[in-house]
């Protein structure tokens, strides 16, 4: 087989597959395929007037890894279609492959004078047939060694990984064969044959220039790649003889982090050079373009310095750290008491902004129950003022009973929303309904205390008084994930969200919960509206609650 190859392309190379043949398209003419990517078979002293295979094999950037003519075959003939394996023994060329592309056969000494004297067969793995045997009715306008153009062409064949296909020739009417050609395709993957280092480079330089000066010795792989800080240039020798730097890939890895990714040689020679490698752990991972699904890992170590080693880190570090630690500790110490002073004085404001607030918030309510009161004694029912004021009496001694805390339990909360709508239905005769979600406990969630009374207020004086016995409201607490939800409802007439309002209780409240949640952390609370002609909402939502 020729010995020297010809530059082409890189090809992706398809992963491993069940076998299969596929036959170039019948349209493909020879002045397409790019024969200085191809190695072809050597005739020998075969002369012109004896027909025979010629097997031309894709290069795809390397000299190397293709067998020798004569070199056995891994191959298997048992249960195959030929009757006698030594049929293929004689004018038989065996050979492998280790690209995906085509792999194309030539007949010279056959033309289209004499093609009707001869016939061909291919089979796959020497138990399918996949061309029975068939007359040549192609022809190349190739001129290869002494051989004239015109001679015939077989097209071309490829398979999967691990599979071979069979080209026989011979005379009609004869059953031996004149010429065969096996073909293997074979997996394969890159080696390193030697490794070079910041310590012999110059050993590296002279093979460079003497590649044919067998008397140079290379110095192989060692036992253990582990290198010193100062071999941080390291050069990896292939075995595959490599023209096109397309044709090998490779990827390091350090640390078990991509530290370069996967790309091509930056050498169209058979090395790999990595330059200035910092310590660590590297795992070098090279492969062929045309067969990327088999990667050979060669694993190394960089060893660090002295002082670049962990223990010399984590003591100047400590030192380091302790030194500039009581520095900061310091600076720290000082900013803290002046921050917790500023803090402090924020928490005191505000504190007194909510008493403020809750100043102004209980004489309005206190206000306007004097004043349903005060109705009642006005239409002489006596008997309803004096039960509107024993509830206000019990409602009052509640509210000053959790004066002093900014939150209640909700099972606390709801009892005094209750009372409070009880005394509001006796004046205007309407129905309410409490509903609280099963699943929650009343007695360990807290919210702030009578936050949700105003707005109460509001739905029963502006929203359902005018309807009496025909006005509703709804009170509904319950989980929403890890919110609690609160949320009142009322069938009134409802008002313009656009025109500001009037009233005290929406505008107190926004401005309590505004305080509130600037003494929360990552509680808060949320407050939207809802309004139109069948109705208010008034969602109150306490974020982070549960």
């Amino acid at each position: 087989m020729k010995k020297q190859f010809f530059s082409a392309l890189s090809l992706l190379i398809t992963m491993h597959c069940s076998a299969q043949i596929k036959w170039s398209s019948d349209s493909l003419s020879t002045n397409q395929i790019e024969w200085s990517n191809y190695s072809t078979t050597y005739p020998g002293d075969i002369k012109e007037t004896t027909p025979f295979i010629v097997t031309a094999i894709p290069y795809n950037g390397t000299y190397s890894n293709f067998a020798n003519i004569g070199i056995p075959l891994d191959l298997s003939f048992t249960g195959s279609l030929f009757s006698y394996v030594s049929a293929l023994s004689n004018n038989s060329i065996r050979l492998y492959t280790y690209d995906s592309s085509e792999v194309y056969f030539l007949t010279p000494g056959i033309y289209k004078k004499n093609a009707g004297k001869y016939e061909y067969r291919i089979t796959l793995n020497a138990k399918t047939i996949i061309t029975p045997w068939s007359s040549i009715d192609k022809f190349t306008d190739l001129q290869l060694y002494t051989f004239k153009k015109g001679f015939g062409f077989l097209g071309g064949y490829k398979t999967g990984w691990g599979n071979f296909i069979t080209v026989e020739l011979r005379k009609k009417g004869e059953d031996s064969i004149i010429s065969s050609a096996i073909v293997y395709w074979k997996e394969t993957r890159p080696v390193v044959s030697s490794i070079y280092t910041t310590k012999n480079l110059n050993d590296f330089f002279t093979l460079l220039k003497r590649p044919w000066d067998k008397s140079l010795k290379q110095p192989g792989i060692p036992a253990k790649l582990s290198f010193s800080s100062s071999e941080n240039i390291i050069i990896f020798c292939l075995s595959t003889n490599v023209y096109k730097k397309e044709a090998s890939e490779y990827e390091v890895l350090l640390d078990k982090k991509v530290y370069r990714k996967w790309g091509e040689n930056d050498f169209d020679n058979n090395f790999i050079w990595l330059k200035n490698l910092s310590p660590g752990n590297y795992n070098l991972r090279i492969r062929f373009s045309r067969q990327r699904q088999n990667i050979s890992d060669y694993e190394f170590e960089i060893k660090p310095q002295w002082q670049q080693t962990t223990l010399f880190k984590i003591i100047t570090g400590s030192l380091i750290a302790a030194f500039f630690g009581f520095i900061i500790l310091l600076s720290r110490v000082k900013k803290q008491k002046q921050k917790l002073k500023e803090t402090q004085a924020i928490k005191d404001k505000l504190k007194l902004n909510l008493q403020s607030l809750r100043s102004q918030l209980n004489p309005h309510f206190i206000f306007n129950a004097l004043s349903s009161i005060q109705t009642l004694i006005n239409k002489k029912d006596t008997s309803a003022a004096n039960q509107y004021l024993t509830s206000f009496s019990d409602l009052l001694r509640e509210n000053l009973k959790y004066n002093e805390r900014e939150m209640v339990p909700l099972q606390v909360e709801i009892k005094m929303l209750e009372t409070y709508i009880r005394l509001e239905q006796l004046r205007f005769n309407f129905k309410y309904a409490i509903n609280v979600s099963t699943d929650l406990n009343k007695m360990f969630v807290e919210i702030p205390s009578l936050l949700l009374q105003p707005l109460i207020e509001n739905a029963v004086k502006h929203g359902i008084s005018f309807k009496q016995n025909k006005g509703e409201v709804h009170i509904d607490f319950y989980y929403d994930k890890k919110n609690l939800c609160a949320r009142i409802y009322d069938n009134g007439n409802g008002f313009d969200l656009a025109q500001e309002t009037k009233g005290f209780g929406l505008k107190l409240t926004k401005e309590r919960i505004e305080l509130l949640n600037k003494k929360l952390n990552i509680q808060q609370i949320h407050l939207s509206v809802e309004s139109d002609k069948t109705g208010t909402s008034f969602l109150f939502t306490f974020e982070n609650w549960l």
